[in-house]
């Protein structure tokens, strides 16, 4: 019984570090008083039509993300470091805007039947955002572990190698989305919404 719970503090630790990254958003509002939220995965076609277009770079020099165009055409990815996101008209909600993406469902069976919205990558894919940007080489995306995963890997030695093939990236192909609120925040983003709002 001692060695479970001594297992299970990293599986916590990890759980808990997932769920605070996934569920980050931004505390902005636009000028009508409405909150600016993360639209996981990505914008729907609704939301898509007429969006605007924010190009952002990690700097080599600080590692901070910083911003390079507001934009209402999309912008191509012209280095490794960009990431680029798309904000709704109304600039109500906002999600990483993807060259390609092929998303499906996934249950875990182990955790009460939880779905997921992931994409799985294939082994022959480009990890070049230049040539085609996708949650496969994306900031924000990352390697989904189910939580019936990590909570069987507390019970035993055998289960916790599965866990930790399951982290591997070169292994689990799947990928889900985190909320690119904290790299827009980075930027100063949230505090210049008045720029989305008169992009050409």
């Amino acid at each position: 019984m001692k060695q479970i719970k001594q297992r299970s503090i990293p599986v916590i630790l990890s759980l808990a570090a997932l769920g605070g990254c996934a569920g980050l958003n931004s505390a902005a509002v636009n000028s009508n008083g409405q909150p600016v939220k993360f639209s996981e995965p990505i914008l729907g076609k609704e939301d898509g039509a007429n969006a605007t277009y924010v190009l952002l770079e990690k700097s080599i020099a600080d590692g901070r993300m910083h911003l390079v165009s507001v934009s209402k055409t999309r912008q191509p990815i012209q280095n490794e470091r960009q990431e680029r996101i798309a904000f709704n008209e109304a600039l109500t909600k906002f999600a990483p805007d993807f060259d390609a993406y092929a998303f499906q469902t996934y249950t875990d069976v182990r955790n009460y039947n939880q779905k997921t919205v992931v994409m799985v990558c294939g082994s022959n894919y480009s990890p070049r955002k230049v040539v085609q940007y996708s949650p496969c080489n994306s900031e924000f995306g990352h390697v989904f572990v189910p939580m019936g995963v990590y909570k069987a890997g507390a019970v035993n030695d055998a289960a916790a190698e599965q866990v930790r093939n399951w982290e591997n990236p070169k292994i689990n192909r799947m990928r889900f989305i985190t909320s690119p609120a904290r790299a827009l925040g980075q930027a100063g983003v949230f505090q210049h919404l008045d720029q989305l709002a008169n992009a050409k």
